[in-house]
């Protein structure tokens, strides 16, 4: 089967995935808010050349207002208003239409709120609204009557047609530079990202290299120090005063070359990923050989290992690695339950696959710990440990086992108290 990316290629593939999301993202705002400045610059600019263009054609009216305020009237010219159209209307004290030069057909002018705002005591009101089915630009004028006989109001209007359609010209052309922005700025902060990580990989790389070489090297003189150990202890050759040095020579020996093993298992998963032989197995019945096996392991401690599965329960899996696996979980229940306590191992078939359990009465891991022990070299604050037995890295071995047979490993609180380890495998096919 294909190898699955290890732990480290794993830890890699989000450290990228985070340092491009934060990067675009720091990129992406910026860019967004550059666009958004510039779209409302834009648009703040072309309201203000209306607002200019129509004081100026109302300033216009009423320094003509006398003239034409006497002058001027009669039927409307059937013309509809054009994309800039500005509209001229003179009104009396009661909003009527005293005058109206422009002589453009446009149903709702002149607009009856803007006079009443007017006759509140303002001497100017702006506005925008839709008459005739078209947004207009809206200004009106108080006069005096000293500055014209029947004229009490100015009423200006600038048609918006051409203004709104300039409008989303400058908004389109705005989102439409931010979207290629954006993309460009997704590649390159995916490039860039690929190359600042190309160092650590190497790194890594360097570092698995050397793990691997040194425990390789490690294994012969660590073997040949604990045979030479047991040879002076079994034909006592040893003086009875140093025959403890003597023991804790081999005890320390067996847990170097365990340590030596487990860095030569991880390196070569790391390096070249978990190669497995896959063969159907009875799942349940290899937990409950594995659990017989560690049974008098769990007796020294003073513990007892019970199992239960509900009915066959198969996968296909690598014998070898499965076995490891379940070694590695069960060691570390012995580790953390107390004396005089047991260790509850139960398989059972999900719809989501396989699930096998395996729970201690211990103190629990905390939920600090729960994401780290997983990792190489760590152990839960909370473990009992013996001085000779675990290295830390048997929990990391059965994250990639896991992973190698498109499973899953985690830890949560067992009910009653203590850790409860569950590993979820695919059923066999």
């Amino acid at each position: 089967m294909p190898d699955r990316p290890d732990a480290t290629e794993r830890l890699l593939r989000r450290t990228r995935r985070r340092l491009f999301v934060v990067t675009f993202g720091l990129v992406a705002t910026l860019v967004i808010g550059i666009g958004a400045a510039t779209a409302v610059a834009g648009l703040a600019a072309l309201d203000a050349e209306v607002d200019r263009a129509l004081e100026a054609a109302v300033r216009s009216a009423v320094e003509r207002a006398p003239t034409e305020a006497s002058g001027e009237g009669g039927e409307l010219d059937d013309v509809e208003p054009s994309s800039a159209d500005t509209i001229v209307l003179y009104l009396n004290a009661t909003g009527g239409v005293v005058a109206d030069p422009s002589r453009i057909r446009l149903v709702g002018l002149p607009d009856a709120a803007a006079v009443a705002a007017l006759g509140a005591g303002a001497v100017r009101d702006w506005r925008t609204i839709v008459a005739g089915g078209r947004s207009i630009r809206l200004l009106t004028v108080r006069m005096t009557p000293d500055e014209v006989g029947t004229v009490a109001y100015v009423q200006g209007g600038f048609v918006l047609t051409l203004h709104d359609a300039q409008a989303r010209s400058i908004v389109g052309t705005i989102v439409g530079a931010g979207a290629a922005g954006l993309l460009a700025a997704a590649v390159i902060t995916a490039l860039v990202t690929r190359r600042a990580l190309a160092p650590i990989r190497r790194a890594i790389d360097a570092q698995r290299r050397f793990v691997a070489d040194a425990s390789h090297e490690l294994r012969t003189p660590v073997a040949i120090i604990r045979a030479d150990a047991e040879v002076l202890q079994r034909e006592g050759h040893v003086d009875p005063g140093g025959l403890p040095l003597a023991v804790d020579i081999v005890e320390e020996s067996a847990r170097l070359g365990r340590l030596v093993g487990d860095l030569l298992t991880l390196a070569a998963t790391e390096a070249q990923g978990m190669t497995l032989r896959l063969e159907r197995l009875d799942f349940a019945a290899l937990v409950r050989e594995t659990a017989g096996r560690l049974e008098p392991l769990a007796t020294a401690h003073d513990l007892s290992i019970t199992t239960a599965a509900t009915g066959p329960v198969e996968i296909d899996g690598d014998r070898d690695r499965v076995t490891q696996l379940l070694v590695i979980l069960l060691d570390n229940a012995v580790g953390h339950a107390p004396p005089g306590t047991g260790i509850d191992v139960t398989v059972v078939r999900e719809r989501s696959g396989v699930v096998l359990s395996v729970r201690d009465h211990g103190p629990g891991v905390p939920a600090a710990d729960r994401a780290r022990i997983f990792e190489p070299f760590t152990r839960a604050s909370t473990a009992r440990r013996d001085r000779a037995r675990g290295s830390g890295l048997g929990l990391a071995i059965a994250t990639e086992i896991a992973v190698a047979h498109r499973g899953a490993i985690r830890v949560e609180d067992a009910p009653g108290g203590g850790a409860r380890f569950v590993v979820t495998l695919p059923a066999a096919s």
